[in-house]
């Protein structure tokens, strides 16, 4: 039988919404089971729930990857668990950056409503993911939707039994890392319905060195862009979203469908996501990447469009 570790419970200070975190469009194998989340941050198994009333986050650590990570000092399981969720972000520091920037670039018809936007979202923060994983994820992202993306990146995890951790009869599996991948070919990764984007990752598995994209982490933001959009598969969108969600670039400016959908219905901007991601920066400033997740939340999971709260 597997040994779990005790549970930890503590109260926060800040502004924390669970589901908004895990159900916006920046992470997919996290599994929501009654009003409990089950997913790996650095390779440990984690039952997590957030009690809104009372501010307090309960979380049973399940599994250590111990080879990877060692044991766990005393507190390391919760500085885990806040680093990972972004619970060190200043969201009123954050607000005030972007609404500065929306009345410096001449946008104060929109200052009021996007306020509204972040009063709808807040507790949303932007998750510190692994960047292996989430560069895999959004590169097999492309044309398709999120619900298919969680089945299929699901099925590519089961290939690897040895990465499974099984709790109260339901199994969950670690992401395979590159040399795991590495044993696949093309076709493999295509009957698991990856189509064209099968050539994609067997080039990413091909070219990925761990050093090299731990070393773009210091590097500027024109540069980690073009080291991105070096890998086949890799335009704008998807470089966006590794650098917002795997290196934590907060001016990162994804523009998917419903991003461009709305900028089109709310400021009358069209154009090609290149176009459409500089804009984004330019209105929203240092922040825009927390911004277009706001808006997404907003647009896409509540319903509005923002240009009528």
């Amino acid at each position: 039988m597997m040994k779990t570790e005790r549970q930890e419970s503590w109260k926060i200070q800040v502004p924390f919404h669970l589901d908004y975190c895990l159900n916006c469009g920046q992470v997919f194998r996290w599994k929501k089971l009654g009003n409990h989340w089950f997913g790996f941050i650095e390779g440990h198994l984690y039952r997590i729930e957030y009690e809104e009333s009372s501010q307090t986050i309960r979380a049973l650590r399940i599994s250590g990857d111990t080879e990877r990570t060692g044991a766990d000092s005393e507190g390391e399981s919760r500085r885990r668990i806040e680093r990972y969720f972004g619970l060190y972000d200043s969201l009123s520091a954050i607000r005030e950056s972007i609404l500065t920037n929306l009345r410096e670039k001449g946008y104060n018809w929109f200052v009021g409503k996007f306020d509204d936007i972040f009063s709808k979202s807040l507790g949303l923060r932007i998750l510190r993911q692994d960047v292996w994983e989430v560069a895999v994820s959004f590169l097999l992202s492309s044309q398709t939707n999120i619900p298919a993306l969680e089945r299929k990146l699901d099925a590519l995890c089961r290939l690897f039994p040895q990465n499974e951790v099984r709790y109260e009869g339901e199994s969950y599996y670690r992401f395979p890392k590159r040399e795991s991948l590495a044993t696949l070919c093309e076709e493999d990764f295509k009957r698991l319905g990856f189509g064209y984007r099968s050539a994609w990752l067997c080039e990413m598995v091909r070219r990925f060195r761990e050093s090299d994209f731990r070393s773009i982490r210091t590097e500027t933001y024109d540069r980690q862009l073009s080291f991105l959009l070096s890998f086949p598969g890799v335009g704008y969108k998807v470089a966006h979203c590794i650098l917002l969600f795997g290196y934590s670039v907060m001016r990162a400016f994804p523009v998917d469908i419903w991003i461009s959908r709305w900028i089109k219905e709310v400021f009358h901007v069209e154009g090609a996501p290149d176009r459409l991601t500089s804009w984004g920066q330019n209105v929203f400033g240092e922040y825009s990447g927390y911004a277009q997740e706001y808006i997404f939340n907003v647009y896409r999971n509540l319903g509005s469009d923002g240009g009528e709260i």
